[in-house]
């Protein structure tokens, strides 16, 4: 009840100055003025204030603007001069894998050339050493130590020796070595028209069976028997040279078979 007539008592208060000021127009038109200048400077102050906070929040749009603008011109300096780097670091990249590939190329070149000449100082010294024995072979036959038969059978063994090393090593370099690895051997496809790596089979009671040959190149194979034959024939010639100077003391005439075989 108290607070009810405390609100009646403030309504009242507001009737009658309300009625008081409609009583005096002067006090009533100064209360009305003074209410529009107070609600003018309050929705002046309103403006300004609002208007101040635009400013400033323009500003500081235009700094982040600013910023930003500014941080984007860095970012891209940045990647250019990243760009830059990985280029310059791939170009040094490739300069030193073709380092890396022309010198282990020209290692290999040196150990085959290396290894090419320490082979051809081997068949050079095994000539050497062939010569060598022939002389004694020749020494021994011109003082009679031994006879002519001996003499061309060790002749022809040496011959053999050395020619079959020189066409060993000559095939295999040319047909079975690595071009590029001298170490390495190269072995053929059966298709590229080379031997059946598989030499052996089996037979009808289960047994393994070997068979050397088809190991040996034919062309090499050809070579080997008409070298033989030719070696054979010389051979034969040398003893029937032999038994007519053990029989008659004198030497005979060259026949074309031996003239053909120095040759």
């Amino acid at each position: 009840m108290s607070i009810d007539n405390v609100l009646n008592a403030q309504e009242l208060q507001q009737v009658q100055y309300s009625q008081a000021l409609q009583r005096d127009p002067a006090q009533y038109q100064a209360f009305v003025k003074g209410k529009v200048q107070k609600l003018m400077d309050e929705t002046l102050n309103t403006k300004r204030a609002a208007f101040q906070k635009a400013h400033i929040d323009a500003g500081r749009y235009m700094d982040m603007d600013h910023n930003a603008q500014l941080y984007k011109t860095r970012s891209d300096d940045v990647s250019t001069l990243h760009d830059a780097i990985e280029k310059s670091n791939n170009v040094y990249l490739q300069n030193i894998e073709k380092d890396k590939h022309i010198s282990r190329r020209q290692s290999e070149i040196n150990e085959y050339s290396y290894n090419n000449k320490l082979e051809t100082l081997f068949f050079l010294q095994l000539l050497f050493l062939s010569v060598l024995l022939l002389t004694v072979v020749v020494y021994l036959q011109k003082n009679g130590i031994v006879g002519n038969t001996v003499a061309g059978m060790l002749t022809v063994l040496v011959l053999l020796i050395v020619i079959g090393v020189g066409i060993y090593r000559w095939n295999y370099t040319n047909t079975t070595r690595d071009g590029r690895f001298w170490s390495r051997r190269y072995f053929k496809q059966e298709e590229d028209g080379a031997s059946p790596t598989n030499a052996g089979h089996c037979d009808a009671q289960g047994n393994f069976v070997f068979d050397i040959k088809k190991l040996v190149p034919e062309v090499l194979d050809q070579s080997v028997r008409t070298f033989a034959d030719r070696l054979e024939r010389v051979n034969n010639e040398l003893i029937d040279q032999a038994a007519i100077y053990q029989t008659t003391g004198s030497l005979p005439l060259p026949s074309k078979c031996a003239q053909a075989s120095t040759v």
